[in-house]
């Protein structure tokens, strides 16, 4: 092939390539841009060079199909940088003024640069809203890391946010499960759109624990670690149940919680959404007045007995709760990212349901 063919071919494609670069988040273009056509005119010189045109033709269909995965990425991260201060991770949240005292907390803890946790909380202004579905409250901890588990567990509660409440049926329990199920499909898309195709352990997934309170009934739905406790009347319950190694050798008796705490594998899951299907546990429990709900992620479960947990949310109002729960969790080391949701029941009516 001449040069001057050669020439217009990469001329040609460089041109495209950065018209395609808009389908980038503009912030992520004012950083990279740049680096990123030279890189890919290097490629490009190099594949028209060493396999001439079929080189560049499988250039760019792995640039095509990486774009796409990869540009989705960056708007996730895009959205997650307007409403989410990385530092805090302080949550937009969409709680309005209600019977119910929410407070939610998340930080990235001492050890970790980039908090995957994310947290959404929920609670209709509208009543009728508010009688037919309840206040919906979800916690996720990304996995991954380079792999994006920060967008992993966004997209995670937003898809459950969403399709929560478009879900038309009376039905609280396979409501919930459809939207994280709906949940797991999102981002396991997302993990399929990727050029090369990553292996199962470079997929970028999250835990996830979802509740919603109405009338006098929590539902609660979890995958992964993260979890759900019950407080009333000076006593704490796990609602949720761990999908990891040492919890299943728990249950089996092989080790006892304290053993699990130093368990070389205490931080392996066994569920986890970003696959091509999950399995969702759901667990109900009568609600009263003055019963505290507590979501949380393994970052603060980790490092906090049940029983400290339990004593913090009771003595203060949920507001200082959260953040002496993170606090405390940071002075034990803060290995991971922590979150901490609590919702405190000032009063329950009843109210009838088809569940």
């Amino acid at each position: 092939m001449v040069a001057a063919p050669r020439k217009r071919i990469v001329s040609a494609s460089d041109r495209l390539y950065r018209v395609l670069l808009l389908c980038y988040p503009k912030e992520f273009r004012r950083s990279y841009r740049l680096e990123m056509a030279q890189t890919f005119r290097d490629c490009c010189q190099e594949a028209l060079a060493e396999h001439g045109l079929w080189g560049v033709i499988r250039l760019w269909s792995f640039v095509l199909s990486d774009l796409a995965g990869t540009a989705l990425i960056e708007h996730y991260r895009a959205f997650a940088a307007r409403f989410l201060n990385v530092e805090g991770r302080q949550v937009a949240t969409l709680v309005s003024p209600f019977s119910l005292a929410v407070a939610q907390r998340t930080d990235v803890g001492r050890i970790r640069h980039v908090n995957e946790d994310s947290v959404v909380s929920v609670v209709p202004e509208d009543p009728v809203v508010m009688t037919k579905k309840g206040a919906l409250f979800v916690v996720a901890d990304g996995m991954g890391g380079h792999t994006a588990g920060d967008v992993a567990s966004l997209m995670a509660i937003n898809t459950v946010n969403d399709a929560y409440y478009q879900n038309g049926s009376d039905g609280i329990a396979d409501a919930l499960r459809l939207a994280i199920k709906q949940a797991n499909a999102s981002i396991y898309q997302a993990n399929m759109a990727r050029s090369p195709q990553p292996s199962k352990s470079e997929m970028m997934g999250t835990t996830c624990v979802a509740a919603v309170l109405q009338g006098d009934t929590v539902y609660v739905a979890n995958v992964g670690d993260s979890r759900a406790y019950f407080v009333r009347d000076g006593q704490i319950m796990q609602i949720s149940q761990d999908h990891s190694i040492v919890a299943e050798e728990i249950r089996a008796g092989l080790i006892t919680k304290d053993q699990a705490r130093g368990h070389p594998q205490h931080n392996v899951i066994t569920r986890c959404l970003g696959n091509a299907e999950v399995e969702i546990d759901i667990f109900t429990e009568h609600i009263e007045e003055g019963d505290l709900l507590v979501l949380c992620t393994d970052g603060l479960s980790n490092l906090l007995s049940d029983e400290e947990l339990g004593m913090i949310v009771q003595q203060f109002e949920p507001q200082e709760s959260v953040q002496r729960l993170v606090e405390r969790a940071n002075e034990q080391g803060g290995t991971d990212n922590i979150t901490a949701l609590v919702v405190r029941v000032p009063q329950v009516e009843s109210a009838s349901s088809s569940n």
